[in-house]
């Protein structure tokens, strides 16, 4: 008889963009493994963008899925939040709602998930941040009908941000919270090595078998039909996937090439910046202002699975990060691309690591304009050369999801035993 796993993610397919690819294939993955999955989910206000594939792949593979209903019909929004809506609002909310303002999902939640009770055998819940409130309603649910949970962090909760405050969470209730919510879960995913060693050491009650790393890994099925072999092609093609606006590193990245084809026109001939995904208002108005808009290419949001197709035009990816623990789900599809990654992070962070150990990675520590335009200098170079690295044999496979999904399932059978 196959057990039955609840994942719990505020966010799914049919949303689209990398927030919600990881919950997707994880849940895919462990219906393919012999479990019975059931997903609970909210109905957001307003959406980045639809992706029908995704949530095709989840019914034909057999996950049942539940979304609370909205009160209003969702709205696709594609805009980043606004000077207000930083500054003002999401402190404001900070204060109100906690740990977030998604704890409103909470009431909801909580009668979805008893309908879900009734009408399947839950063996064990596998909440997932962001948001943290995923977490406190799971602790919730899991009292009220006494099942074992397992706590999955894409970010980190007192070391890194909330999706209200743009700050570290240090405060004590913040603390308090998660150290009563690691307590009381009976295994913690983290995506990285340094991740894991952080949380152990911030909270000496963790044992090393408490604490498991899953990253977020790709899914082989997606390679299907794509063509890997690197080809010659006459343009440098730089490519960031996702959703690109005025945070992290990607605008200074921007600038960066900016001055080069300033200094260097010929350049400008060689190189193309291409933006699959959603591309921020206010990021294509910087691209404007800089005019450099003939060298960047914004063709919008590409379904998942066709997003494969385009990447493999590309030669070489870009991803950034300013934290020491977060590795975007996108490294993933790149590495399982097998071409150079150029990245934006700080030295030794989780995302410089899996790179440099890739053998194919192009790294980057300072985001000042001048370094910006060595670094797009150098990777030009490279390229122009055929001297652009190349990426371990048989590192690609490491991270594929079929290789964690077997010590995902452990975990959860375990806390299903220790319950």
């Amino acid at each position: 008889m196959k057990k039955t796993v609840l994942i719990i993610s505020y966010s799914f397919p049919p949303m689209g963009l990398s927030g919600v690819v990881r919950t997707s294939k994880m849940a895919k993955a462990l219906a393919k493994n012999g479990w019975n999955v059931v997903v609970l989910s909210a109905t957001p206000k307003a959406y980045l963008t639809y992706d029908e594939t995704l949530l095709q792949e989840l019914i034909e593979t057999g996950v049942h899925i539940y979304s609370t209903p909205s009160k209003t019909p969702p709205k696709q929004d594609s805009s980043s939040p606004g000077w207000f809506e930083r500054t003002i609002m999401r402190p404001m909310l900070g204060q109100v709602y906690f740990p977030d303002s998604a704890i409103r999902w909470k009431r909801m939640a909580i009668a979805a998930a008893d309908g879900i009770m009734n009408e399947y055998d839950v063996s064990v819940i596998l909440s997932v941040s962001p948001p943290l409130s995923n977490f406190v309603i799971t602790d919730t649910i899991a009292e009220r009908h006494q099942i074992p949970f397992i706590l999955d962090y894409q970010d980190g909760w007192t070391k890194s941000i909330t999706i209200d405050q743009p700050q570290k969470q240090r405060s004590s209730a913040h603390m308090k919270l998660e150290h009563h919510l690691l307590n009381r879960a009976a295994r913690i995913f983290v995506p990285s090595r340094i991740a894991k060693e952080q949380m152990i050491k911030d909270y000496r009650f963790l044992e090393h078998e408490d604490v498991m790393i899953i990253p977020a890994g790709f899914d082989r099925d997606d390679l299907a039909g794509i063509n890997l072999t690197s080809h010659t092609t006459s343009k440098l093609v730089i490519m960031h996937t996702g959703k690109a606006d005025l945070t992290g590193h990607l605008p200074a990245f921007l600038q960066g090439f900016a001055e080069v084809i300033k200094t260097s026109p010929e350049l400008q001939r060689d190189i193309i910046i291409s933006l699959p995904g959603i591309v921020d208002g206010a990021l294509t108005t910087l691209i404007e202002k800089l005019g450099i808009r003939d060298s960047v290419h914004q063709p919008g949001y590409i379904a998942h699975r066709a997003l494969f197709e385009a990447m493999s035009k590309a030669n070489i990816f870009f991803a950034d990060t300013g934290s020491m623990y977060q590795i975007p789900r996108k490294i993933y599809e790149y590495i399982a691309m097998q071409k150079p990654i150029a990245i934006m992070a700080p030295e030794q962070s989780a995302l410089s690591r899996i790179v440099h150990e890739s053998g194919a990675g192009l790294l980057l520590h300072d985001s000042g304009i001048t370094s910006v335009g060595s670094f797009i200098r150098s990777i030009h170079a490279s390229w122009k050369s055929g001297k652009l690295p190349k990426q371990k044999t048989g590192f690609a496979d490491d991270y594929a999801m079929d290789n964690f999904v077997e010590d995902i399932s452990i975990a959860l059978t375990k806390a299903i035993r220790i319950s």
